[in-house]
């Protein structure tokens, strides 16, 4: 399991961005372990903590805390009411996000949380962060050379922008635009709640701004590439993972096994899905052969196919699960991995 050396203090940080992808043994000693220190010792650890910080005065003036430098009856009263009030905001999020993980599933967002937000829209990725997914998935495709030869990927599920930006006619495809063409003329106008963001917020988003979020949340991203593309353009995606250091936390899906095959030649452990509608057994040893997991629609995944995947060390995605009846049969069945438009471990 890879852990970052300045996470490796941050117990919730491991719990969250490893589970399902990277093993369940683990996660289960981190999550008895988190459990008691927040919960069993909320008192101690958090109450007793943060007085202490306030009483040492550790903030600036020009911050709120400022307020509970003044040594009256009446601030002392406000300060340990407000002390108490966030310590139970604290238990309470934190009762939220371990409640995620209690089954040692891992939530996938499918394109981001779009009950609240367009797909594969920056909203849609923060809300997924908001709501505590352990790993949020978008669909990319790489946009034709600007003058100086560069090619950026941006996000979005189809080939074209029409659908997304609200576009008729003539197909506009994001592989015959520029980067900063999409970027200064198209925007998100199709999906929920779009009247509550800006223009801005609903912008084509970049790969980079969409790695950025998953850092910012602490979410593992799970990137499927839609377009057929040549081997040194998974070189470029490859280097644009490593670049944001992301390499080792970013799990690549495809359904073109090419692709998959390229991008395996340069990430040796990355986690790579081949997405599937069907599954053949001439699909096993390929996939065998180059460490390859499975993205897998629910409505073919069968008792069998499940019991043979388990058999070769192959991990499974599925998706799209949107109720509990359908999580709980796939989960008592083993699968460790759910692809969700929805937040299923809250009641």
């Amino acid at each position: 399991m890879y852990v970052d050396k300045e996470e490796t203090d941050s117990t919730w940080i491991i719990c969250r961005r490893y589970s399902g992808y990277d093993g369940g043994s683990v996660f289960l000693k981190v999550h008895r372990d988190f459990t008691k220190s927040c919960i069993v010792n909320v008192r101690q650890k958090i109450t007793t903590s943060f007085l202490l910080m306030i009483r040492q005065q550790r903030y600036p003036q020009s911050n709120w805390l400022w307020i509970f430098n003044r040594e009256n009856d009446y601030m002392k009263k406000i300060k340990y009411i407000t002390a108490f009030c966030m310590m139970i905001c604290i238990i309470m999020q934190l009762h939220t996000n371990v409640s995620a993980n209690e089954n040692n599933i891992c939530y996938v967002a499918h394109r981001g949380y779009t009950k609240y937000a367009p797909e594969n829209s920056i909203p849609a990725f923060e809300a997924a962060g908001r709501e505590g997914f352990q790993a949020v998935e978008c669909d990319i495709h790489e946009t034709a050379k600007d003058k100086k030869g560069k090619r950026r990927f941006v996000i979005m599920h189809d080939q074209t922008l029409n659908r997304m930006c609200g576009l008729s006619g003539k197909n506009v495809y994001q592989k015959k635009l520029t980067y900063k063409k999409i970027r200064s003329k198209y925007h998100i106008k199709t999906g929920n709640n779009i009247e509550s963001y800006t223009k801005k917020q609903l912008r084509i988003p970049s790969l980079e701004e969409y790695l950025s979020i998953c850092k910012r949340y602490h979410m593992k991203p799970v990137i499927e590439i839609k377009q057929k593309m040549k081997k040194d353009t998974i070189k470029r995606l490859y280097q644009s993972l490593k670049k944001a250091k992301m390499q080792d936390q970013a799990v690549v899906t495809c359904k073109y096994k090419q692709q998959l095959t390229y991008m395996r030649k340069y990430a040796h452990k990355m986690p790579l899905e081949y997405v599937r509608h069907d599954f053949t057994q001439n699909d096993l040893s390929w996939m065998k052969k180059y460490h390859i997991n499975v993205s897998i629609d629910k409505n073919i995944l069968s008792d069998d196919m499940i019991q043979l995947f388990e058999t070769n060390n192959i991990k499974i995605n599925i998706w799209t699960i949107n109720n509990k009846e359908q999580l709980y049969n796939f989960t008592n069945k083993g699968i460790k991995i759910v692809t969700s438009d929805d937040v299923l471990w809250k009641e």
